[in-house]
């Protein structure tokens, strides 16, 4: 089924605002509107809430933090009850009060977040944030056109290899590609330094010939179908792309991964509070939960579901990351306003 998608932004370029989204309150009160990164939540669950709490969901897609950011500042907060965002803009929304206080006591099934999950430093109290799910990124190379290439690959630097040009899929997001470079230089991927950060271009440079596309909503699709030979993928897409492709395997390279909490929070002049902490509190239902996971293979927050997964689910290395990769992995952190010098360094590399 096609999820359910309000197109907002044409509206707003009309009326030139971009609250009131659903007409009048009263409209609104069956009604929970969802701003969410694109395929993370399937339609099915959606369906299944609205039947059991006669509130229908309508689902805005973004496709990265800086985006939903931007809109939530120029009006998003009125026009969404809930947001799905990650642990590195969480703070920053706090402080431009986007966003309001949760009542925990609502949420029963917060118990079955596991404890790696919550009480973490930019909600250390989880007043403001429930987490969903995680994402690490993972480098999914297809072996057959590697080796038809002759390329290896053991260090993001092994991408710049010219046998690559055309042949890499990379997320559409500033943080994850200039991450990736300052991570490959040695420097701090959360540096606030102007010219640290900066360092990152030079390399980034040399990556942009051997990128075929810039993509975080479907990237599964370019590995699965043979378009591109590596893919720097969220673990969801890289299961996905196993799945469907027998010649689709992992590399772990000797960088650290990245990893960001995605995490429901609820905007600031929601009227539909109640109705959002309920839906929160239905997808982590242990078996709600697992229809997501199943047909969004991220990493698994709640300990639960986890008992409930089949053995496909647990034998994809994917979706069942092992937890020294998760270990050793680097945590996406806030940069707050240094996030500009990322967006202006990964902007120069696409143009």
């Amino acid at each position: 089924m096609k999820k359910r998608i309000v197109v907002i932004v044409a509206l707003s370029l009309v009326l030139g605002l971009l609250g009131g989204c659903g007409g009048s309150q009263a409209n609104r009160e069956n009604k929970l509107y969802v701003y969410n990164w694109s395929e993370y939540i399937p339609e099915e669950v959606y369906q299944m809430f609205e039947d059991e709490t006669g509130i229908e969901v309508v689902e805005a897609p973004f496709s990265s933090n800086e985006e939903m950011l931007a809109k939530m500042v120029a009006g998003g907060d009125e026009q969404y009850d809930i947001v799905v965002a990650s642990n590195y803009v969480i703070s920053a929304m706090k402080e431009q009060k986007l966003i309001q206080k949760l009542d925990i006591s609502k949420i029963k099934n917060f118990a079955n977040l596991t404890d790696a999950a919550t009480g973490m430093d930019f909600d250390p109290n989880n007043e403001y944030s429930v987490p969903y799910m995680a994402t690490i990124t993972l480098l999914a190379v297809n072996e057959k056109k590697l080796n038809e290439l002759g390329v290896t690959i053991d260090s993001y630097d092994d991408l710049l290899n010219p046998a690559l040009k055309n042949n890499i899929v990379i997320p559409d997001d500033c943080r994850e590609v200039v991450n990736m470079a300052l991570k490959t230089l040695g420097e701090d991927p959360d540096s606030k330094d102007k010219a640290t950060v900066k360092k990152a271009s030079a390399w980034l440079k040399k990556l942009a010939p051997n990128v075929k596309l810039y993509d975080s909503d479907t990237p599964f699709q370019a590995l699965a179908t043979n378009e591109v030979a590596v893919g720097l993928v969220y673990n969801m897409d890289a299961a996905k792309a196993m799945n469907a492709n027998k010649d689709i395997k992992l590399v772990q390279v000797k960088e650290a991964n990245e990893m960001a909490y995605d995490n429901f929070v609820i905007s600031a002049k929601s009227k539909n509070k109640d109705a959002a902490q309920k839906f929160i509190n239905f997808i982590h239902q242990p078996e709600i939960y697992k229809k997501c996971l199943e047909e969004y293979p991220c990493v698994c927050l709640n300990k639960e579901t986890i008992k409930m997964m089949d053995e496909k689910w647990l034998a994809n290395p994917a979706a069942n990351v092992d937890q020294e990769i998760i270990e050793k992995a680097h945590v996406t952190g806030d940069v707050g306003n240094a996030a500009s010098y990322y967006d202006d360094v990964f902007a120069a590399m696409k143009n």
